[in-house]
């Protein structure tokens, strides 16, 4: 029985990886092909937030690892397409928890000046070499690391958030080191 539920456990994880990659290639097809759709809207920060919290609670396995959502700095309204800057720091926020261990993942938002805000996705999770940190938001990229064999994303998700803030008229940037950790971030304008 204990076998079952184990094969049940992982063909259940294999569905999941191959949904998530149809998911993020259609989407990667919709952006190359110009038919993403942006629908700006005034929203506020502070909802954005609460909505990424209650998403992930439920994935939130590893009791070694925090996620912390800092207090956004006063009331923050931005106009944007919400959906898709929640879709990159959904991506950003998943990578970080599926690569720390322990300790924890820490997302931030700092608005730059008036014209822009930078969303930061910190980890203590194991880090990524410096030789690595131009390939790692193209398509398919995977960075060869035993921890990378045991934890098989699509390789997709970081290309799709880099075209995502493109779109938003953003950027995506990178800051790891190994056995240190990572911050993943995107900057887009405030409107």
């Amino acid at each position: 029985a204990e076998e079952q539920a184990k094969q049940v456990g992982f063909i259940k994880d294999s569905a999941q990886e191959l949904t998530e990659m149809v998911n993020d290639l259609l989407d990667l097809a919709k952006v190359e092909a110009g038919r993403i759709t942006i629908s700006p809207a005034w929203f506020e920060l502070v909802d954005l937030f609460s909505a990424l919290r209650g998403m992930f609670k439920p994935v939130l396995v590893n009791p070694d690892v925090s996620l912390v959502f800092e207090e956004p700095p006063g009331s923050l309204p931005l106009y944007t397409d919400d959906k898709k800057l929640s879709q990159i720091l959904r991506n950003f926020i998943s990578n970080a928890l599926k690569f720390t261990q322990k300790g924890e993942v820490r997302v931030s938002a700092q608005q730059r000046d008036d014209t822009s805000v930078t969303f930061a996705v910190a980890d203590t999770g194991i880090g990524i070499a410096e030789k690595y940190h131009h390939a790692i938001f193209h398509d398919f990229a995977q960075i060869d690391s035993p921890i990378q064999k045991r934890l098989r994303g699509t390789g997709l998700g970081l290309s799709l958030s880099k075209r995502l803030a493109g779109l938003l008229g953003g950027s995506v940037a990178v800051r790891s080191e190994p056995g240190k950790g990572s911050t993943f971030s995107v900057t887009i304008p405030v409107r």
